[in-house]
């Protein structure tokens, strides 16, 4: 029946294309003129269906004007109509939409409501929500719902967003997975969506201010912000909000002393409840006392946490780990007795480990990074020699390809992506602790020298950020390092930073809300479970909350807007 279908279809089309036996002119008005079959549009648009139900004569071989709808997105419709291909861009998507509700052809406006909710950006996603809602498509809702609470902060920076409609601005303020730095953040916005028609959304105020986790923030802020506002103390029904928030805030105080502490969180408390994080560390693996560990724990950056989780039950020290298309990817590594060149995969939303296919060559000291379509394992020691060798795996065909070799041998070395390239740096020949580094091009296979950092790096961790490319602590033949240097792919250049607080090599990296995470590692004595962080905005590092385990050589990722991201958090660790 499909091939017949199919057939009938290459021939209504070619007919069309030659103009032959057509009985119906569609005409634009821009100038567009199109000889068409009625029956071949009557079986896909009820409104040339009704038109010709409402016909008094027959309409056969009449010309029938289309308000409204170019030719060019006409002509699209009937080519679509003609052969179930539809031809959508970012350009006329919104155009070719109106016109399928216009001409009421659903098969076009469901595939434009599918290229609308995989074409999401800050600039259309308001847009496509309020047509969404509007014309009741579900789907689409969601779809740019989830994008705007993800991207929120870059969303209501938008004039369009004053646009939205209450009961729409209230399900994203109150979403325990509205993505922000801070709760000053939502008091922020609910403001700014009020000042742009005060006389009319005052009297909303006091049920939008419950949005604010009020005491997730300072004290400080609630006194200088909320409490001087006019617009809410004098509105009665915000007084019943300020008076418990003012309690909260003598309880915490009272309870706390002058002590400059982290506010409490409560899951059942509205005003300690925190939100889940859109970005978390997934850090597993490593070499914790005399052996190779399995454990996994996640970091939960909004409540300053670490979780244990899932961990596979192979243990693995000096391992790779990377996020790449919906899964976390374990690669190489050493157990204490034997060099891997197996693979293995997590889905953080199933929950399921998965073995890969098998590296070519054995790797533990690995780099890795993913990059396009590929995960890509660099250098390391197989048990018997460092090298220079490198592959990529390809998911879809579940197979290891060998790409250029490195111009160095390298193990114990990291690597980066920045601007499509993999830029690789340190680690250690066999006999040398090195100070060179290399950056490899994909689109022409080839690996070129760039500057040598200043300092030998051997255990050291390389991040990506922005247009620069650090390279932290890590070990120069002698001693553990503390310092950090930064390359700028710009200027080709590298410079010193500032120091991390304490020394460290064979580590764990990952990058959170634009900040550089360090955990774990050897300080020269023993494994460390100590974890800090480097703002690059302020160039400052501070610490933060440790591992549950001491271990070194273990690997990290973050992992990012999946949607059970709620059970690898305070919240659902909660439950």
């Amino acid at each position: 029946m499909g091939g017949s279908n199919k057939l009938k279809k290459n021939i209504f089309k070619e007919m069309l294309d030659n103009e032959e036996f057509t009985n119906l002119t569609l005409v634009t008005e821009d100038g567009g003129r199109f000889n068409v079959h009625l029956e071949v549009l009557f079986s896909k648009s009820l409104y040339i269906n009704r038109l010709l139900e409402a016909a008094s004569d027959d309409i056969m071989g009449q010309e029938i004007i289309i308000p409204g709808i170019s030719k060019d997105i006409l002509k699209t419709i009937i080519n679509f109509i003609y052969t179930e291909d539809l031809f959508t861009n970012d350009e006329n998507v919104q155009s070719l939409t109106d016109a399928a509700l216009q001409l009421e052809v659903s098969d076009v406006v469901q595939l434009c409501q599918l290229r609308m909710g995989e074409n999401l950006t800050v600039d259309n996603c308001l847009f496509r929500y309020n047509f969404a809602v509007q014309n009741g498509y579900t789907g689409l809702r969601e779809l740019t719902k989830e994008f705007i609470i993800a991207n929120f902060e870059k969303v209501q920076s938008r004039d369009d967003y004053c646009k939205l409609q209450l009961e729409d601005l209230e399900s994203i303020l109150f979403c325990d997975s509205l993505n922000i730095k801070n709760e000053e953040s939502v008091y922020y916005a609910l403001m700014k969506w009020v000042d742009k028609d005060q006389s009319n959304r005052t009297i909303y105020l006091p049920n939008l201010l419950l949005a604010v986790r009020i005491g997730l923030c300072s004290y400080t802020f609630f006194n200088q912000q909320i409490c001087l506002n006019a617009l809410i103390t004098n509105n009665q029904e915000c007084h019943t909000f300020m008076y418990h928030a003012r309690q909260l805030f003598a309880d915490m105080q009272k309870a706390n002393g002058d002590q400059q502490v982290a506010p409490p969180i409560d899951a059942s408390h509205p005003f300690l409840k925190p939100r889940v994080p859109h970005e978390i560390i997934f850090a597993m693996g490593g070499w914790s006392q005399g052996s190779a560990t399995n454990v996994m724990e996640t970091y939960d950056c909004k409540t300053k946490r670490w979780f244990l989780t899932y961990g596979d039950n192979i243990p693995r020290a000096y391992h790779g780990m990377v996020w790449h298309q919906g899964k976390i990817y374990v690669i190489g590594g050493f157990d204490g007795h034997q060099c891997f060149n197996s693979v293995r995969s997590f889905d953080p939303v199933t929950q399921t480990w998965e073995e890969c296919g098998c590296m070519q060559v054995q790797r533990c000291y690995v780099s890795c990074v993913s990059l396009g379509d590929y995960v890509y394992a660099m250098g390391g020691y197989n048990g018997r020699r460092r090298n220079n060798s490198c592959e990529r795996f390809d998911p879809a065909t579940n197979q290891w390809t060998l790409i250029a070799n490195m111009n160095a041998v390298r193990s114990d070395a990291n690597a980066a992506v920045n601007d499509g390239k993999i830029y690789i740096a340190g680690g250690f020949n066999g006999e040398h602790v090195l100070n060179s580094a290399e950056v490899y091009d994909p689109a022409t296979n080839e690996w070129t020298d760039i500057n040598n950092m200043q300092s030998q790096r051997s255990g050291v961790k390389v991040v990506a950020y922005r247009s620069n490319v650090y390279a932290i602590g890590g070990f120069n033949g002698s001693d553990r390092l503390a310092t950090v240097e930064r390359f700028d792919i710009h200027t080709h250049t590298w410079h010193y930073v500032s120091s991390m607080l304490g020394p460290r090599s064979n580590f764990a990296t990952a990058i959170v809300d634009d900040c550089i995470y360090v955990v774990g590692g050897f300080n020269g004595i023993s494994t460390v479970s100590s974890a800090e962080m480097y703002d690059p905005s302020t160039n400052t590092w501070s610490a933060v909350t440790e591992l549950n385990l001491n271990r070194s050589a273990l690997a990290a990722c973050t992992v990012s807007n999946i949607p059970t991201a709620t059970e690898y958090t305070f919240l659902g660790m909660q439950n």
